[in-house]
């Protein structure tokens, strides 16, 4: 499981995104601000990407 010391941190808006319970890779998560959604990449180390809609 993800560290919950880690921050996981809108690469928007620099808001924190709260991590959810049982968070596993692939998951996606919603800045509650702006709505940028980030995808979790790994859990050890934690790392995520900005989700980018494609038009």
């Amino acid at each position: 499981m993800a560290d919950a010391n880690l921050k996981i941190t809108c690469p928007d808006c620099n808001s924190e995104i709260p991590q959810i319970e049982g968070m596993v890779v692939g998951d996606i998560l919603e800045c509650s601000e702006c709505g940028t959604e980030v995808e979790i990449q790994s859990l050890e180390p934690l790392t995520y990407r900005e989700l980018i809609e494609e038009k």
